[in-house]
C-alpha cells in the first residue's frame, strides 16, 4: 500500500483511543524456561490493547500470545484518571 498523501487528515493519539474509551489493559500469563533442564516458571505481561470492545482486546492478545496460560482484562476500558 502506498500513502499518497505527504500530510494526513487526521492524526488519532493513544490518548484519543482513551478518551472514547478504546483501550484495554490486560494482564497475560505466559509459562517461561530458561533452559529445558530447569522448570518453567511463569511470566506476567501487561499490555494495553486497542479495540472497541473487551471481547475483541481479549481476541487480539490471545492471538499476539499464543501461548498464554492465562488472560485477564479488566472490566472497564483505561481511562484517563
Amino acid at each position: 500500500m502506498t500513502i499518497t498523501s505527504s500530510k494526513p487528515d487526521m492524526y488519532v493519539t493513544f490518548r484519543d483511543h482513551i478518551r472514547h474509551g478504546n483501550v484495554w489493559t490486560a494482564e497475560v500469563e505466559l509459562s517461561m524456561q530458561d533452559t529445558l533442564d530447569e522448570p518453567a516458571y511463569p511470566l506476567w505481561v501487561v499490555v494495553d490493547v486497542i479495540a472497541p470492545s473487551r471481547e475483541l482486546a481479549y481476541y487480539i492478545v490471545s492471538v499476539m500470545y499464543p501461548d498464554y496460560a492465562t488472560i485477564n482484562i479488566e472490566d472497564e476500558p483505561l481511562s484517563e484518571d
